[in-house]
């Protein structure tokens, strides 16, 4: 009877042990599944606004109004209309083209994919929220195609209709799977929110991760239950429930941490049972080790390149100031029209142009072409294009001369071995007689009075900082009223397509010569084009550089 009883309790014991350890288990494991979920929903939600808020910055709020203002018009819903019909997007381009806008679609598209492929979303578009309606401006998947589509809104955007307000990150089932979407409005100039950006990041594999991790701790949840049950009451309290308490407090206390680890919250107690128990404190004690040393790389990694990233978008914002961007250029002096562009091929590049009225009379015009790329050539620039500006204000001095004097003076110090080539022009307003010499730069392009554009093959030096005490040689064009000038890079003729081919010089004068008679922006628009088309979106190995200059007059109005 006594037996039968001892017995009995015992089982009754072990179903308890049992019931125990796997309702403890039930309950780790929903806690732990749950704070698994919201924290990775938490940090995809995160991901998903500062996407959003970045793309968002990156664009140009009037160029968005521009494009809203087009996509909204009959004219182009017409155009789209029977564009969609046919399935061919040229009507769409060329009314971009002939509103000027198709190379703000295009930059603004290049932005939304890179933003796309770098930071692991699913999609990026742009669109405006009217009344009851939203216009997209801008999906990449769809092309030109996307532009100015309209179409109803659906619940739950139904509340923001007419305004295009910040949507916080939600996740949500859609017939594309698990989405987490939010939007971030886009302002003008005036600070008013004229369209907004959209971000949707995919978390049908967060959730597969999830319900992996619920498998994985149920089956060791079930292991350390069995285990747990299968010993008896004297051993189970001796040699594994406290060890396995003080195992659990102290993991408990290292993931309340939540990340913040430090080597001191590495697990550290009495267990020296020399069984399985001590085996798990030991594992766990260099799984601890590794986190910490993992999270120490990570912090590490991580903030060098957030301060890589840093230190270039300041480069890069440096560099561009540096660079003359307000156009037109000289508002009041109707003699002349300018304009320029530079594209790096990296953040910060080693090409550079200027303009400046060195006096009344004379105009100064500058292009050049740095060794190198990135930093270094930015840096080499930079001194350069500021000694090469100070030479010339100085005044009493011609391009040869400011050439010989500006080459002795940055081979000083030179340890780099950089060098830059370098065009220098100086117009005399009044005269139209232009004033240049040419330091182992690309040959300068002339059109005469609406005539094709031909190169103009004028005497080249030896590239500034290569050898001191070089003299160098100028020369003088007379320009009449209706000339044009283009001076570039040779990222412009060195530009590849896919199969490696240069797009050349006779590429480049073909792309000029479309409308020889257009001002100095549409012409460098126009070469803008034919290089796109082109290169077909191929890796750009250098920066692209240009300037064009149309003589009008000599007098002033």
């Amino acid at each position: 009877m006594k037996k039968n009883v001892r017995y009995s309790l015992s089982l009754k014991l072990y179903l308890l042990i049992i019931l125990l350890t796997f309702s403890s288990a039930a309950l780790s494991i929903l806690a732990g599944y749950r704070e698994h979920v919201r924290s990775t929903d938490r940090f995809y939600e995160d991901l998903a606004q500062n996407v959003a808020e970045t793309v968002s910055n990156s664009l140009n709020g009037t160029r968005v109004g521009f494009l809203l203002e087009a996509a909204r018009s009959e004219e182009y819903q017409k155009i789209l209309a029977k564009a969609r019909k046919d399935g061919d997007d040229m009507p769409i381009r060329n009314y971009l083209m002939q509103n000027d806008l198709l190379l703000t679609f295009d930059n603004m598209t290049e932005i939304l994919v890179q933003y796309t492929r770098y930071m692991d979303v699913e999609y990026i578009y742009l669109e405006s929220i009217g009344d009851g309606d939203f216009c997209r401006l801008i999906d990449p998947e769809d092309g030109y195609f996307s532009f100015g589509y309209i179409d109803k809104l659906e619940e739950p955007y139904l509340q923001y209709s007419g305004r295009n307000v910040s949507v916080p990150a939600t996740v949500s089932a859609t017939e594309f799977g698990v989405l987490c979407t939010c939007l971030e409005p886009v302002l003008d100039s005036e600070g008013r929110a004229i369209a907004v950006v959209g971000v949707d990041v995919s978390m049908d594999r967060l959730r597969r991760e999830h319900k992996r991790f619920a498998i994985a701790s149920l089956i060791n949840a079930l292991i350390l239950a069995a285990l747990a049950a299968s010993l008896g009451m004297f051993f189970m309290r001796r040699s594994v429930t406290k060890p396995l308490e003080r195992l659990s407090e102290h993991t408990r206390m290292f993931t309340d941490k939540k990340g913040r680890y430090t080597k001191k919250d590495i697990i550290q107690v009495d267990v020296h049972s020399g069984d399985e128990i001590e085996v798990l404190y030991k594992e766990t004690q260099d799984m601890e080790k590794k986190i910490v040393e993992y999270l120490d790389h990570l912090i590490k990694v991580t903030g060098e390149k957030e301060r890589v990233r840093t230190e270039l978008g300041i480069a890069a914002s440096i560099q561009r100031d540096l660079l003359p961007q307000t156009f037109p250029a000289f508002p009041d002096r109707k003699e002349f029209d300018i304009y320029a562009s530079m594209d790096p091929a990296k953040e910060v590049g080693g090409d550079f142009y200027d303009f400046f009225m060195v006096d009344d009379n004379h105009l100064a015009l500058v292009i050049a072409d740095v060794s190198g790329k990135g930093i270094p050539a930015a840096m080499f620039m930079a001194i350069t294009k500021s000694l090469l500006k100070t030479s010339v204000l100085a005044g009493g001095s011609s391009p040869s001369e400011i050439f010989t004097r500006l080459n002795n003076q940055i081979c000083k110090g030179n340890r780099t071995g950089m060098f830059v080539s370098v065009w220098l022009g100086i117009l005399e307003i009044s005269t139209g007689i232009l004033t240049a010499s040419n330091a182992g730069h690309e040959y300068p392009v002339l059109s005469r009075d609406g005539q094709p554009f031909e190169l103009f093959k004028d005497k080249h030096g030896l590239v500034l900082a290569a050898m001191e005490e070089i003299p160098y040689t100028e020369y003088q064009v007379q320009l009449s009223p209706g000339d044009r000038l283009f001076v570039y890079t040779d990222g412009v003729p060195e530009a590849n397509d896919p199969d490696a081919q240069f797009f050349g010089t006779d590429r480049m004068l073909d792309a000029l010569n479309r409308a020889p008679g257009f001002s100095p922006s549409e012409l460098i628009r126009n070469v803008n084009s034919a290089l796109s088309d082109f290169t077909r979106h191929a890796a750009q190995f250098d920066d692209i550089t240009m300037l064009a200059l149309t003589y009008l007059s000599n007098k002033p109005e």
